[in-house]
């Protein structure tokens, strides 16, 4: 059995993330009602960055240092809400708003513990 490296696995988590998130800026801007493999193409791109963040956070068996996560938030959560109130006649804040909610909760979450893995290999 092959063993994949904790590196593979956090650039595995954050191009997930990156498409997930941009499928979700997409249909919440979007004039036209998405077609259904949009739908099912995003919910196996949450449980895919699902499984690779439990898995980070499953290797991670040191302290992680949250004070990043800290930094992280005070900067990108201002952005997206800047971002959103410029945009604001562009989106459908119902989908917006749930999704980059659970997509920020769980890129904070895991940050700490992907930088302590990071550094450890």
């Amino acid at each position: 059995m092959t063993h994949i490296s904790n590196e593979s696995y956090i650039v595995l988590f954050i191009i997930l993330f990156a498409i997930s998130t941009a499928i979700l800026l997409i249909v919440s801007t979007s004039k036209t009602p998405v077609p259904a493999w949009g739908r099912y193409l995003d919910v196996g791109l949450v449980f895919l960055i699902a499984f690779s963040g439990f898995v980070i956070h499953q290797r991670n068996k040191s302290m992680p240092r949250y004070d990043i996560s800290h930094q992280f938030a005070i900067y990108f959560f201002p952005l997206i809400l800047l971002g959103m109130w410029i945009y604001r006649d562009a989106l459908d804040f119902n989908i917006l708003l749930p999704g980059i909610a659970w997509r920020i909760y769980f890129f904070v979450s895991i940050l700490p513990h992907a930088i302590t893995l990071w550094k450890l290999e």
